[in-house]
């Protein structure tokens, strides 16, 4: 026995395509685009993993514009951190550029650390790295792809806008 605790999968069908919440019982440690392998012995529908199903489905309908899901991106340096807690700051249905980020982050000359600290982003959505784009307004690149970043980003604006949690 490792003593690493049993990860669990939660699939979730969303507008944007399915999402698969994997947890470890206590945090999200990955939410992905694709269908992750469910290691033998391992289980479906955890505590965290619920929880964050139920967040992200309020989410994707609009009632939600913040998460209090406990993470924990496994296997990331320092800087991926600073750059995934600066990503987390930018309020629902605003974005920034890479360079804005970067200064959040700490490091204001790393603008292109922070897209490959965004492009191994382990838990998208909830570290919300749709909403930073290029300094010329361009998408950039998404893990999930441009067109599911496009997607996330008109639904915040609409929601935002209906809610009048934006400013115009």
């Amino acid at each position: 026995m490792s003593g690493r605790p049993a990860l669990t999968f939660s699939p979730l069908e969303t507008p944007v395509g399915w999402l698969y919440v994997v947890s470890d019982g206590a945090s999200v440690v990955e939410i992905a685009f694709e269908r992750p392998p469910v290691p033998e012995g391992h289980g479906h529908e955890g505590h965290a993993g619920a929880h964050a199903v139920r967040q992200l489905m309020e989410y994707f309908r609009g009632e939600r514009f913040t998460f209090d899901v406990a993470i924990n991106p496994t296997k990331v340096s320092n800087f991926y951190t600073a750059v995934f807690m600066a990503l987390r700051e930018i309020p629902y249905g605003i974005t920034c550029s890479y360079k804005e980020l970067a200064a959040m982050a700490g490091s204001p000359l790393a603008a292109r650390a922070v897209g490959q600290a965004m492009s191994r982003n382990p838990i998208p959505v909830i570290i919300p790295c749709h909403r930073v784009i290029a300094s010329d307004g361009s998408h950039g690149g998404y893990t999930g792809g441009v067109g599911v970043k496009e997607k996330l980003l008109a639904m915040e604006r609409q929601y935002a806008s209906a809610s009048g949690k934006i400013p115009d």
